[in-house]
């Protein structure tokens, strides 16, 4: 039969939008990753990038200025 290309998941907006609308529906980090890797080939220095960035905008958003490390990531407390 044909084969099909995955497309690799490496658009920084692309991976933003799917990092963001993940995380609003309250996902982890975690979850998130392998949801992601499950669909297709990640970057994952661009979606480490994009959920840092995601996450310091939530942070300064909701007031929120104590970002802490956990198991090497970065979340908002």
């Amino acid at each position: 039969m044909y084969e099909r290309s995955v497309r690799r998941l490496e658009e920084p907006e692309l991976v933003s939008a799917l990092v963001g609308a993940l995380l609003k529906a309250g996902y982890s980090r975690d979850t998130i990753e392998r949801a992601l890797i499950r669909q297709a080939p990640v970057d994952l220095d661009v979606f480490s990038e994009c959920y840092r960035q995601l996450t310091e905008a939530s942070a300064a958003l909701h007031g929120t200025t104590d970002v802490r490390r956990k198991s090497g990531v970065r979340q908002a407390a």
